[in-house]
């Protein structure tokens, strides 16, 4: 398929490619970092939350940070973890139209893991330097893939359980590929 490079509003290369009948613009971004594997991507799918595509001033392009993403909790350990616990969601694939559904794990293996709890960028930790990764107020989310949108903040919702818990703010890192 033909590519076309033209320079895109902040000079990064952008390649458009032709198919019969359509035209899409991509722009070239690497994998989870500068080094990984080279790809050309929509900025609709370099901006959606949990996406592994690196670039260099990722949020100039996707207008700052990424936003807050709803979680429906659907299931949760039947009961609360000690410190240095890890906790992680377990995608189910359906969703209420707004919001993703997951069931919330406790120490589970990481290849039943959708997404990670994780530190917000100004961590607080419990004696014993255990990281605290639920929160009552929404958390500005630490990047463990800087340029990427691996990482982003969400609100972990309990209502489907019929649970009076109140929601939980939370920092989620994608697992993708390998």
């Amino acid at each position: 398929m033909p590519h076309e490079q033209i320079e895109a509003p902040d000079d990064t290369a952008v390649a458009k490619t032709a198919s019969p009948g359509k035209t899409a613009t991509c722009l070239p971004v690497t994998y989870k970092s500068a080094e990984g594997p080279a790809s050309c991507e929509t900025r609709k799918d370099i901006c959606a939350a949990g996406a592994p595509y690196y670039l260099k001033g990722i949020n100039a392009l996707c207008g700052g940070a990424p936003a807050l993403q709803r979680v429906n909790i659907i299931s949760e350990p039947p009961y609360g973890g000690d410190p240095g616990v890890s906790y992680c969601v377990a995608w189910t694939g359906s969703s209420d139209g707004t919001a993703r559904n997951a069931a919330l794990l406790m120490d589970a293996p990481r290849y039943q893991c959708g997404a990670e709890l994780g530190e917000s960028a100004d961590a607080v930790t419990e004696p014993g330097n255990y990281a605290i990764v639920f929160h009552d107020t929404p958390q500005d989310c630490a990047p463990q893939w800087p340029g990427t949108r691996l990482t982003y903040p969400a609100v972990l919702d309990y209502s489907s359980l019929g649970d009076q818990e109140p929601r939980q703010y939370v920092c989620l890192t994608e697992h993708t590929g390998a």
